[in-house]
């Protein structure tokens, strides 16, 4: 009698860790890169969000979608600060809609702290510095975005092309140069960089030479190749690429030290494919992924895949922002930025 007592409570317990024990594998595999391909294939689809341009963003579906044609990819793209909302609104009212999500440090950041994102560690992650992805596991950088001054050549002599920050406080610049309202990562990648008591002190001097405010990075570009004004302090480098082959008077400045910010692909906690969500971010990620990135072109965030042309980054001193030192005050040094430099 005593024996069967004992196995009678004994079960309970070994069930429970048996239990336990799948589910930690189960998280493990998840986490480690496992995916089910016939679990995909009976997916079918998958959802995109992104705040990158819609141009690129379809590049880049239809680059995945080539490589598995049975495989549908939708998108949607909104500027960082709306696509946040959206997400947070859709998951309040129980519709998770997107599986994958490829955005800024902002956006992502945000999603990560609402639970809105599920660790997922690619096996590609190991050809990325530290910078660029997540110690947890919920994010790994696709492309990085330098930040320099750019400037219009028929303006600007080669002489006085600005070589250090602290040239855009000369007095032959008052008056003349842009600030994009929505690079507030400009802002924090100095305020990193130069720390931030001395990068504020910066800030504030740049803000007092009466700064151009402007709300649209593609609108600064135009207004730069027009000669509305011979700089833009605030520019991406691989932008004003783009305009330069189209015939624009313009180039960028290579300076002392360029800050960098990463765009974002994270997987979602809620995805309804989650086996293609996890291959999208393995596509992304890969060497195959990262050369499509490279000739949209954008700069590729992988290890040893350079930017279309290399003088993006070759020879550069590039400085990469510290994410996770962002963590809940994003927002407060976004505000802090705009109110900088008088910015809606």
């Amino acid at each position: 009698m005593e024996k069967k007592r004992y196995r009678s409570r004994e079960f309970p317990v070994l069930t429970l860790i048996a239990l336990a024990l799948v589910l930690f594998a189960c998280n493990t595999l998840w986490g480690s890169g496992h995916i089910d391909m016939e679990g995909a294939r009976k997916e079918g689809r998958a959802t995109i969000y992104s705040s990158i341009s819609l141009e690129d963003l379809t590049i880049l579906s239809r680059a995945f979608q080539k490589k598995y044609p049975w495989i549908k990819v939708e998108n949607y793209r909104a500027g960082k600060i709306r696509l946040g909302q959206r997400i947070i609104t859709e998951a309040r009212a129980g519709r998770h809609q997107f599986d994958l999500l490829l955005s800024s440090a902002f956006t992502t950041l945000e999603m990560k702290l609402q639970k809105l994102l599920v660790r997922y560690e690619s096996p590609e992650r190991s050809h990325y510095r530290p910078e660029l992805k997540d110690p947890e596991g919920y994010w790994t950088a696709a492309q990085i975005n330098t930040m320099s001054a750019s400037y219009n050549t028929k303006l600007v002599n080669r002489d006085e092309v600005p070589k250090h920050w602290r040239e855009l406080l000369n007095p032959r610049w008052k008056g003349r140069i842009a600030i994009n309202a929505n690079r507030p990562e400009w802002y924090i990648g100095l305020l990193q960089m130069m720390g931030e008591t001395e990068a504020r002190r910066y800030m504030r001097d740049l803000a007092d030479t009466k700064t151009i405010p402007l709300e649209s990075a593609t609108l600064a570009d135009e207004l730069l190749a027009a000669g509305e004004y011979p700089l833009y302090a605030n520019a991406a480098p691989g932008n004003t690429e783009r305009i330069m082959k189209k015939g624009a008077p313009v180039d960028w400045a290579r300076m002392n030290a360029l800050p960098t910010y990463p765009i974002l692909v994270s997987v979602a906690a809620h995805a309804k494919s989650p086996n293609i969500a996890r291959l999208m971010a393995d596509f992304l990620l890969s060497e195959e992924g990262q050369r499509v990135l490279r000739e949209i072109p954008r700069i590729p965030a992988r290890t040893g895949v350079e930017p279309n042309p290399s003088h993006l980054t070759r020879g550069l001193n590039i400085f990469y922002i510290n994410i996770n030192a962002m963590v809940g005050k994003g927002d407060d040094l976004e505000g802090e930025f705009r109110r900088t430099f008088g910015l809606r």
